[in-house]
C-alpha cells in the first residue's frame, strides 16, 4: 500500500521527503511513501531557509495567479478553492503508475498548504459517485494525516467543477459556473469529510489558527482526530510523538 504525500508551499519533494524521514522510518515496514512535487515555481516558503538552501527549485501547489492570498481571506476562507489540472494530473498519473505495478494508493499525508490539496481531493472522493466514474482514481484513499494543516477552503479538481451545476449532482442554486469556481456557499460544504484523518497541530506554530479554521468548517469531528503537540511548523521531532502518529495510522488502516 502508498501513501501519496503533499508538500508545503515554496517547498519540494525532496524537502518534504527530508521532513518525513522519523516518520518514514516509522512507517516503512507498512508503507511505501511517494512524495508528489507541485508543479509550479515560487519562492521559497515560510521557514525553508536557510536550512534547504540549495534544495530547489522550490514549488507551490497555487499557480502565480492564485499565489497572491490576502489576510482577510485567509481569515475568511474565500481565497481561490479550485485545484489546478496540472495538480490533478500529477495525482492521477501518480495513482495510475501505483495501479500499473500492482498497488494501492489507501492514505494521503499532506503539510501545510499540501493539506488543502488534500482536503479537495477527499471531498472528491466522497461525492464520487454522483460524478460517474470521474474520480474513480481517488477510490482506495481509506485515511489521510495532515500535520499543520493550512486554512479553508479545500483546492477541489477543477474537472469537479462543471458537474456542480447538473442535475445528477448536488443540487443547489447557488452551483458554480463551468470555469468560476465553486461559491462558498455551495451545499458541497454543508457535508463534512468523512474520511478518518489525524490533523497534528502545532501548539507553538504561528498558522495552528489556520489549520484549526480547516479542521472546523470542514472535517466531520467523530471521523477526524486533533493531536496537539509542542512543535512548531514543522513535523514531530521527538520519538513519542512520531510514535502517537504512526500508532493512529495503523490503527485505522489494520481497522
Amino acid at each position: 500500500p502508498t501513501l501519496l504525500t503533499l508538500h508545503g508551499s515554496g517547498s519540494s519533494s525532496l524537502i518534504h521527503t527530508i521532513q518525513l524521514a522519523r516518520l518514514t522510518r516509522l512507517l516503512k515496514p507498512y508503507f511505501t511513501l511517494t512524495s508528489l512535487n507541485a508543479p509550479f515555481a515560487t519562492p521559497a516558503g515560510p521557514g525553508v531557509l536557510p536550512f534547504f538552501e540549495g534544495c530547489g527549485p522550490y514549488a507551490s501547489w497555487l499557480p502565480p495567479t492564485h499565489a497572491t492570498i490576502s489576510a482577510s481571506q485567509m481569515r475568511t476562507g474565500t481565497s481561490a478553492n479550485v485545484l489546478a489540472p496540472e495538480v490533478e494530473k500529477l495525482v492521477r498519473d501518480a495513482v495510475d503508475e501505483v495501479r500499473g505495478k500492482g498497488g494501492k494508493v489507501v492514505g494521503l499525508v499532506g503539510f501545510s498548504q499540501g493539506s488543502r490539496v488534500l482536503a479537495g481531493l477527499l471531498k472528491a472522493k466522497e461525492i464520487k459517485d454522483t460524478l460517474r466514474d470521474s474520480f474513480s482514481y481517488l477510490r482506495d484513499i481509506d485515511f489521510a494525516l495532515v500535520v499543520c494543516g493550512s486554512f479553508p477552503p479545500p483546492l477541489l479538481p477543477s474537472s469537479l467543477i462543471p458537474y456542480l451545476d447538473t442535475p445528477s449532482s448536488l443540487s443547489s442554486a447557488n452551483a458554480a459556473t463551468p470555469g468560476t469556481g465553486v461559491p462558498p456557499t455551495s451545499p458541497i460544504y454543508e457535508t463534512k469529510i468523512q474520511t478518518p484523518t489525524l490533523h497534528v497541530q502545532g501548539k507553538l506554530d504561528e498558522w495552528e489558527w489556520a489549520g484549526q479554521m480547516m479542521i472546523t468548517r470542514c472535517y466531520d469531528a467523530e471521523r477526524s482526530e486533533v493531536l496537539k503537540l509542542d512543535i512548531g511548523h514543522h513535523y514531530p521531532v521527538k520519538p513519542e510523538d512520531s510514535q502517537k502518529v504512526v500508532a493512529w495510522v495503523l490503527r485505522v488502516w489494520e481497522g
